[in-house]
């Protein structure tokens, strides 16, 4: 298959995975967000895509939630989710994809380069999505919610993210035969290496 062909059919299985990992997902009390698979797979598309289509991947599955198609966790879609406290988070997807692109080295497909980039992609969704909950959660009547409490609140969500990125690095690293022959880093870098672009 044509490497662009292949990379196509990569950004929608990514974006049907992440759909997957939110669909399925394990509800709790509001207002705590459900515990999901979705930071996994959106880490997993910018490691194995690189920044751009690895951003693709999660824009595809944001693009289809916010059609109404019920892809956001607890089979919820629709423009509003991203008014609720943790519509920065899934904002925070895109970025993290973004980040782990960046720094996951796709030539070698090594487990440190992957687990540095999700460990980034990590504190990326953070860094957006936890002003935004916290923000959401103090203008509720009757709720005054500092930036401490709000991390106190997601801090198990954050240990379970720092998990699931070294899950991807790991996964990286055991994918790594299949990778080396079927996803060259750029067409470029497919010519240099001496393999078909």
């Amino acid at each position: 298959m044509n490497p662009k062909a292949f990379r196509l059919v990569l950004v929608s299985l990514l974006a049907a995975l992440i759909a997957a990992g939110a669909v399925f997902s394990l509800p709790l009390p509001p207002p705590l967000p459900p515990v999901t698979l979705a930071v996994f797979f959106s880490l997993l598309a910018g490691c194995l895509l690189g920044p751009l289509w690895g951003t693709a991947a999660v824009g595809l599955y944001l693009l289809l939630g916010s059609a109404g198609l019920p892809v956001f966790a607890n089979g919820s879609g629709g423009l509003a989710h991203f008014a609720t406290p943790t519509g920065g988070f899934l904002l925070g997807y895109a970025l993290a994809a973004c980040c782990a692109g960046l720094v996951a080295d796709r030539r070698r497909w090594s487990f440190p380069r992957a687990l540095a980039g999700s460990l980034l992609g990590v504190a990326a969704l953070y860094a957006l999505g936890l002003p935004r909950f916290r923000h959401v959660m103090d203008a509720m009547p009757d709720r005054d919610m500092t930036m401490t409490a709000a991390f106190a609140i997601m801090l198990p969500y954050l240990l379970g993210d720092i998990l699931k990125a070294v899950a991807v690095a790991g996964l990286v690293r055991a994918l790594k035969p299949l990778l080396l022959n079927r996803m060259p880093a750029s067409e470029s870098a497919s010519r240099k290496d001496g393999r078909p672009a």
